[in-house]
């Protein structure tokens, strides 16, 4: 019940981590859309209201040139067509056609004068004391020949005016163009206008919330469902496997590699029970010896005692090889099991022969030797050979030949490098050659007491080097093991003429060729007793 409640927590707790990400999700994308949205309208209705000054100073400053125009314009003898301000300001004043929010006035000496007969205000309405207020304002900001652009306030209006002086030859009145644009109504419309957009960025924002909602939600679905498939899976359920959705997008990708770490995980516990029950297999059975030896010991019986002594010694000594191998195999799983390092190869071959010598009486030939240098591990390598050799003394006998060797053949991704250990033994038939490399596993017709960890130590230099283990046998003809491995970029390349000498030896029999040897048959698995 316990871990019933503590997966239903993680289930409401992934749901809530779940929702954390959707909501997350959400207020970014909702983030990132708003300071757009706000950036664009602040730069668009900048440029808008820039934009909106400097057309209106346009066409205020049109109305001025239309001005100069008819002051300057002739009759056909070449005088002046106005030859007072009076006639120049009516003229300028019909013939003025003020636009939207404009609105046209002439002051004649300091009094209300002409005006447009149509334009969208009036700037001087008689009988207004605001407008008496703007006439004075204008009088003030009036610069004698000259023209001023200025922003008056007025009507509760923004307004920016030009004021022109107009003066003709001859004629001393005072006479001002005034032309005004109603610039405040034309702001209030482009703020309409951002209010309008600031309510639209509003609602496409809860629109675009409620949409991202609901994407998201279906996009996370997966997720969901690998989330609660996960959670479901224990130790004890490895079978277990989460759906993959339709698609091919990385969501897919996640559940797909998510199963094959489930594979992954469950051939480890297999293969984890697998190797404590043989563990256990191989332990139990000198512990029962001892036990058995020690409890039918007859203690009066001196020499009994000694054998019980012996006997009980025998299988301690047994189990402690099981064990040091059993560490051995343990740590082939590091990454800095084999290290390897440029190895000269006929030294290697040289010292290593040296140490086989002292295994046992056998006639020992080193074979072959080539002069060149591998990428290896020197210790790693000689500790495979020696237990090759050992393997070989254990299936002859006495007096009969063991050979080693040391080559280097062109493979099919560059040189390799074939290390062999070749005995007249009793051979292995080719069905126990699939399973010779498996932990604990021996052959009939065993010898000795080897701990079956030999071999599959071997294979694990051999892979640590990147390479195999390959076996040549045969009942009663004798066994040809040989380690393969490249001998990598880095190494340096013998001369052509022992390459040709290493390609000769590679057709001699060796366990580095399945089509050669002495029986033609060709395996990666070995006699699996060390």
């Amino acid at each position: 019940m316990r871990s019933m409640r503590t997966a239903e927590r993680g289930e409401r707790a992934g749901t809530a981590r779940g929702r954390t990400v959707r909501t997350r999700m959400l207020a970014t994308m909702l983030a990132f859309m708003a300071v757009g949205l706000a950036v664009t309208g602040v730069l668009t209705y900048a440029v808008q209201f820039r934009a909106l000054e400097q057309r209106v100073d346009a066409e205020l400053l049109q109305e001025y040139d239309e001005l100069d125009l008819i002051a300057q314009s002739t009759e056909d003898d070449g005088s002046l067509t106005h030859t007072t301000v009076d006639a120049l300001l009516l003229r300028a004043t019909e013939s003025a056609a003020p636009s939207d929010y404009e609105a046209v006035v002439a002051i004649i000496d300091g009094e209300r004068g002409y005006k447009p007969t149509q334009q969208d205000f009036e700037l001087l309405p008689e009988g207004s004391a605001e407008a008496e207020a703007l006439l004075e304002e204008i009088l003030a900001v009036h610069q004698p020949g000259g023209t001023v652009t200025v922003t008056m306030d007025a009507y509760g209006r923004e307004l920016r005016v030009l004021i022109a002086s107009v003066a003709v030859a001859d004629d001393d009145t005072e006479g001002i163009f005034v032309v005004a644009n109603d610039i405040g109504a034309q702001k209030r419309d482009i703020w309409r206008s951002a209010l309008t957009f600031a309510v639209l960025s509003m609602v496409t924002l809860l629109v675009a919330g409620w949409v991202g909602y609901v994407v998201t939600g279906r996009l996370l679905r997966p997720l969901e469902d690998l989330r609660v498939a996960t959670a479901q899976i224990t130790a004890a359920d490895l079978e277990r496997r989460v759906p993959v959705p339709a698609g091919k997008d990385d969501i897919a990708a996640l559940a797909q590699n998510f199963n094959r770490m489930l594979a992954r995980i469950q051939e480890g516990f297999a293969e984890q029970r697998r190797f404590m029950s043989d563990v256990g297999h191989e332990l139990r059975t000198p512990l029962t010896i001892v036990r058995g030896t020690l409890e039918t010991t007859d203690v009066e019986d001196p020499e009994d005692v000694r054998e019980s002594r012996d006997i009980a010694v025998d299988e301690l000594d047994r189990m402690g090889r099981v064990v040091g191998d059993l560490s051995e195999l343990a740590a082939s799983t590091r990454p800095d099991y084999v290290r390897r390092r440029p190895l000269e190869l006929e030294e290697f071959a040289r010292s290593a022969f040296a140490r086989l010598t002292h295994i046992a009486e056998r006639e020992w030939i080193l074979d072959r030797t080539v002069d060149a240098v591998a990428d290896a591990d020197e210790q790693r390598l000689t500790q495979a050979v020696v237990q090759l050799a050992a393997n070989a003394v254990r299936y002859s006998d006495e007096g009969s030949v063991i050979r080693m060797g040391v080559d280097r053949v062109s493979g099919p991704d560059g040189p390799e490098i074939h290390v062999s250990v070749q005995d007249e033994g009793v051979g292995i038939a080719i069905e126990d050659q699939r399973r010779i490399f498996e932990r604990f596993t021996r052959v009939d017709g065993d010898r000795g007491s080897g701990s079956g960890l030999g071999l599959p130590i071997v294979l694990a230099i051999a892979e640590g080097h990147g390479g195999v283990v390959r076996v040549l046998s045969a009942p009663g003809r004798g066994s040809t093991f040989t380690i393969v491995f490249p001998q990598s970029s880095t190494a340096s390349s013998a001369d052509d003429e022992a390459s040709d000498a290493a390609d000769d030896a590679s057709g001699r029999g060796t366990a580095g060729h399945t089509g050669g040897g002495r029986d033609g048959h060709g395996t990666r698995t070995g006699r699996g007793d060390g």
